[in-house]
């Protein structure tokens, strides 16, 4: 049964404002009649049958056991006459939107950076191992200008009122079920060589080659195969002369950025060998001190909200799922 936007939005007790369609599913941006906050966000299956309603169970499960201000949070699972919606915190837009939308700077990218890299590093400290559909536009951001007057104040970069946020989780682990069939998942110009049916490779970092590509493609503003970022994001991107596989398997791959530690470590991340890529932490400390040198007054304050949210999310356990029913 699919219920039109009228008896959804009685239901959510607000109006549906937009909508956006995604492989795993739909969200509805909602604006609430009465409550606080002034906007939430819905998931549902993309397609409604019993293989997907347990697979949106699955993936709801693992997406609420990450504790982190860089996952986008989900709130509770709402039944709507045996429709399955998962209640979320609205955003502003995704990372591809801010890139697209005009040249992000260095210490934009520095800052976006710190903040996407602790979002992997959590993730990776829960029960999810591999995210496996890891890029731009499964990135959301929150501006907290909206939220807050005078955020940021003057003083410092406006690039500090984004906070990045990991989604979709629906891919996540797949590897974890099925080393075989499980090596599915993300997007063409972010896919790791290890993702394709008949790789070879018995290592597998898909996120670690994906995240390469998007530092490549924040601190460069292109990516690494040398198209520029509005080619690689459109729904059916730009194809290149050979294919995809094989750019990520034996293609050029051009990390051009005045920083020689940074590019040594996309160039590492978009390693062909698996086992080669540097984790999280060794991104992170990489990352933290180039941008220290490059402007310590941004770093301090973008590792600032960092350690905040990091004391207050250890604080603050993720709860048990509840359901609310209808």
């Amino acid at each position: 049964m699919k219920f039109k936007k009228i008896v959804l939005n009685n239901f959510f007790d607000g109006e549906i404002i937009k909508e956006f369609s995604g492989n795993s599913g739909k969200v509805y941006l909602v604006k609430n009649n009465v409550t606080s906050p002034a906007y939430i966000a819905y998931k549902t299956c993309k397609y409604l049958c019993e293989e997907s309603k347990d697979l949106f169970d699955e993936e709801v499960l693992k997406w609420n056991s990450i504790n982190s201000r860089y996952i986008v949070p989900i709130y509770y699972i709402h039944n709507i006459i045996g429709e399955y919606y998962a209640c979320m915190r609205a955003c502003d837009g995704t990372l591809a939107d801010l890139m697209s939308q005009k040249e992000v700077c260095e210490t934009s990218a520095y800052i976006y950076a710190l903040q996407i890299i602790k979002g992997l590093m959590d993730m990776n400290a829960s029960s999810i191992e591999h995210h496996q559909d890891f890029n731009p536009q499964n990135i959301l951001f929150e501006d907290m200008s909206r939220l807050f007057r005078g955020f940021p104040p003057k003083e410092i970069h406006p690039s500090h009122r984004y906070r990045m946020m990991i989604s979709d989780f629906a891919m996540s682990n797949y590897y974890v079920k099925n080393n075989i069939d499980g090596r599915a998942g993300g997007k063409f110009p972010f896919k790791a060589p290890e993702q394709y049916k008949d790789s070879q490779l018995s290592d597998f970092e898909p996120d670690r080659f994906a995240l390469g590509v998007l530092l490549c493609m924040l601190f460069t503003g292109k990516h690494p195969c040398g198209f520029k970022q509005n080619q690689v994001f459109k729904k059916n991107p730009k194809k290149l002369k050979t294919s995809w596989k094989t750019w990520a398997h034996s293609g050029s791959k051009t990390v051009n950025f005045h920083n020689n530690e940074v590019s040594n470590l996309i160039s590492s991340l978009l390693s062909t060998e698996p086992e080669e890529r540097p984790n999280y932490n060794e991104c992170f400390g990489v990352i933290r001190k180039q941008f220290e040198i490059f402007n310590p007054n941004e770093y301090s304050t973008a590792m600032f909200h960092i350690d905040y949210f990091d004391k207050q999310y250890s604080a603050y356990p993720r709860d048990k799922l509840r359901t609310r029913v209808n």
